[in-house]
């Protein structure tokens, strides 16, 4: 056989390869559906996913955020996009494997890019911004990083007294948590004023919950804090609840409290398909997860080991807040107030606050004025004196320095 030849059968081998193993798949179901026929096609006079997602764009942020009254995260504008890429360019998926990436990490910033459209888009915060000596954390995600920017400021302003009693944990403050097993949502839901609505703490993670958030629940559960889940109604949203309530190695469970999404919950909502690889049939674990038979047979056929799912990023920005608003307030959750001898206390340390509060307006303006008569002379060797005290003690900040020169100084006097 020549050069020539064998370059052709291998050039037939490889490009019918695909077509092989579906044909081998269709002995084993006993059919082969047209969506597996349309994989293999070439639709080169087809428009391409790129301009089918620039050309529903904007339509898709539009749904999914309500025009932009809400946050919307980029998944979400995904779903609302995808069935009209689907539909125009003939695909089964948006990108190979079904990854969401594509879309999310690599079109739509692109379209950003190029177009610039002032939307709000709720990033997934990857990482995070520790400040020297002010300690103040700010994860790195969109909506956090545009506030964080936006209230940067020069000016010095003298500390204010909170109309809030300082409070660190449950106790005094909050009686309700929103779990959430995904990020990307805390941002929708914070600027839609659900942490004080219902004076509720968010708290969300990627993947498996692990020991800590485990820990952080249960201890929260024993201070009386009730805790709420939000999840997938999928495999994977069933077993994170399980793990919840079951707890993970080192961990104890809790008994929270399961908003959805539920079968009832997906009326109307896009499905995706799921195809399980493991041993044992699914539906026996889901059964463990509380799941009920209708559920079980739509998450997973007994017969085919296929099912479908629906993520909460179905829901457009406006559904899930009514959605949760509605099953919160269904669950019973509301304002926190504290007992009698609390509130006792709270009275009586706001009073006290009041009056030191106007008292130090008074000597404030009183300073002011006697400032601007008397202006106060610099010390000729203040930067000395700063890189002293920097130097015996180089964790302060060049303000702390001033405060131990002067407090020394003021009380030497």
């Amino acid at each position: 056989m020549s050069n020539l030849s064998i370059d052709i059968a291998s050039a037939i081998k490889s490009g019918t390869k695909k077509w092989r193993a579906a044909k081998r798949q269709a002995d084993k179901d006993g059919n082969l559906h047209q969506h597996h026929y349309r994989q293999f096609y070439q639709y080169s006079d087809r428009v391409t996913v790129r301009e089918v997602a620039f050309d529903v764009m904007e339509a898709a942020y539009n749904h999914a955020s309500s025009n932009g009254k809400y946050y919307a995260n980029a998944r979400q504008i995904m779903y609302a996009a995808r069935p009209e890429i689907l539909k125009r360019t003939g695909r089964q998926e948006v990108s190979k494997g079904g990854k969401t990436t594509y879309f999310t990490q690599t079109l739509l910033k692109d379209y950003i890019e190029e177009n610039n459209p002032p939307w709000k888009i709720a990033w997934d915060a990857r990482g995070h911004i520790i400040e020297p000596h002010t300690n103040q954390m700010i994860g790195l995600g969109g909506m956090e990083v545009e506030k964080y920017i936006h209230d940067w400021h020069n000016e010095m302003i003298i500390p204010v007294f909170d109309s809030q009693i300082d409070t660190i944990g449950p106790t005094n403050r909050f009686k309700n948590a929103l779990f959430i097993e995904k990020e990307g949502f805390t941002e929708t839901l914070t600027d839609a004023g659900f942490p004080e609505i219902y004076d509720m703490a968010l708290l969300s993670t990627k993947g498996m919950p692990v020991k800590a958030a485990c820990d952080l629940i249960y201890q929260m559960d024993l201070k009386g804090v009730n805790v709420f889940v939000l999840h997938d109604f999928d495999y994977s949203g069933f077993k994170i609840l399980k793990t919840l309530r079951d707890g993970v190695r080192l961990s104890r469970g809790t008994e929270v409290i399961d908003l959805g999404l539920r079968i009832e919950d997906i009326k109307d909502l896009p499905t995706e398909p799921v195809y399980f690889k493991q041993n044992i049939w699914p539906g026996y674990y889901l059964k463990e997860c509380g799941c009920s038979p209708e559920e079980i047979d739509f998450l997973c056929d007994d017969s085919t080991w296929r099912g479908q799912r629906v993520e909460i990023n179905a829901m457009t920005s406006e559904q899930l807040i009514n959605w949760l608003h509605g099953k919160l307030k269904e669950h019973g959750a509301e304002k926190f107030i504290p007992d009698q001898e609390m509130l006792a206390k709270g009275y009586q340390y706001m009073k006290k606050l009041i009056h030191i509060k106007e008292n130090t307006e008074r000597i404030k303006e009183e300073w002011d004025k006697h400032v601007k008569e008397n202006p106060i002379p610099l010390p000729d060797n203040l930067l000395d004196l700063i890189n002293k005290k920097l130097i015996e003690d180089p964790t302060i900040s060049w303000d702390q320095a001033i405060w131990d020169i002067e407090s020394i100084q003021d009380s030497n006097i």
